[in-house]
């Protein structure tokens, strides 16, 4: 049974500087760099600690599985962050470009679906996530549909998250097996230096200062059907043999306080609905008011390496005592993208920390198939379009 330790709390709350994370970002003085400490909490319920560098803001966050991971299904899966985080910062660049250009946009709406694919045997080592083209269509009122085209194309080019799925990236990692750095294999093995695995660190943390919104920042609107023996049910993504696409789909629109809303919703497989409220990278209020989308799709890619984890050791039946990773994404920012004319994001560095009574090659093996099923370490490695619709009313 997966500890209530993560569900207890509120999903997502702001928390005290961490001094590791902070000092990780604070490297990276030309960027901005988001760094990630995550562990697993039994099942596939996870925690995260998420420091925004440029914002000096850090957040807790949780994830879980739905019913086809016999997940507790109470918090968001990990594709969610990575979906509402796509979203947020799209649209956080056409609200940036309109400003610029003095264009009065209202209604703004956007919706985005992500596919994904998984095939192989987890048995074999052939099982292999894939990440598919990304559809985005955006909605606008008061504005000529030329104009909006415009603006999004521009907003796509500058965004850190498109740039992340579109350039072939090759990331790096590093291994410890039970508190040893160990060699890898078949992966790119990271040239930075590896920091301490973080114990206890999550135990003493609770929101910081008053809430600075009226809703929580992450809640669950709608509960999946649990269904069994049919596509996408119960304790599916758990057969050892798979052949399946999944489909993510989120909408997106800014509410009366000037927050940006993502319901996203799992179709496929069968999977429940959630509210992602997000903030601008520039920090319109002047601090770090709610997660912004590069916060929650960095969240997302360590969430669902981890949850590769977990589910590649039930099918071997590997004995995974816990999971703990250390990850760093870099992305271009907003300002100095406008500049270029066009966003960059640089490979993701994860540190992974495994505790397990197997051996080393074996965990090396968990590790090469964690990273060969991850959708969004897939989604790096390959180049993944954007398909964009405007609609002007």
């Amino acid at each position: 049974m997966a500890s209530m330790q993560g569900i207890n709390k509120p999903f997502v709350f702001k928390i005290g500087l961490d001094s590791i994370l902070s000092a990780v970002a604070s490297n990276d003085v030309d960027s901005c760099c988001i760094a990630v400490k995550s562990r697993s909490l039994g099942g596939m319920l996870k925690e995260a600690l998420v420091h925004n560098g440029p914002l000096e803001a850090t957040w807790r966050m949780v994830s879980d599985e739905g019913p086809y991971l016999n997940g507790t299904d109470l918090v968001p899966f990990p594709l969610a962050f990575f979906s509402a985080g796509i979203a947020i910062d799209i649209a956080s660049n056409i609200r940036l470009i309109a400003e610029r250009d003095g264009v009065s946009l209202s209604g703004l709406e956007l919706s985005v679906n992500n596919y994904f694919t998984m095939e192989g045997s987890a048995l074999k080592g052939t099982m292999k996530g894939q990440a598919l083209p990304v559809s985005l269509h955006v909605k606008a009122e008061g504005v000529a549909k030329k104009t909006l085209h415009s603006i999004v194309d521009e907003a796509v080019r500058y965004s850190a998250t498109v740039a992340y799925v579109k350039v072939i990236l090759q990331n790096e990692f590093s291994l410890h097996h039970n508190g040893d750095e160990t060699p890898i294999e078949f992966i790119k093995s990271t040239a930075e230096i590896v920091p301490p695995p973080h114990i206890g660190d999550f135990n003493y943390i609770s929101p910081e200062g008053e809430a600075l919104l009226k809703k929580p920042i992450l809640s669950k609107l709608k509960e999946a059907e649990k269904k069994l023996g049919v596509t996408g049910g119960v304790g599916s993504s758990l057969q050892a043999i798979q052949k399946r696409t999944l489909h993510v789909s989120g909408n997106l629109c800014i509410n009366e306080n000037g927050f940006y809303e993502a319901d996203i919703e799992l179709f496929q497989p069968i999977g429940s609905s959630f509210r992602f409220i997000g903030d601008d990278l520039l920090c319109r209020g002047g601090r770090a008011r709610a997660p912004t989308g590069l916060d929650y799709f960095s969240a997302g890619i360590a969430f669902c390496l981890m949850t590769q984890f977990e589910r590649y050791s039930k099918i071997v039946k590997f004995d995974l005592a816990s999971t703990k990773l250390f990850q760093k994404t870099k992305f271009m920012e907003p300002a100095i993208a406008l500049k270029t004319g066009a966003a960059t994001a640089s490979p993701v560095v994860t540190h992974v920390y495994v505790d397990t009574s197997e051996n080393l090659a074996s965990t090396q093996k968990l590790l090469q198939m964690g990273e060969r099923t991850c959708f969004l370490h897939a989604a790096a490695r390959s180049d993944v379009p954007v398909r964009v619709e405007v609609e002007a009313r």
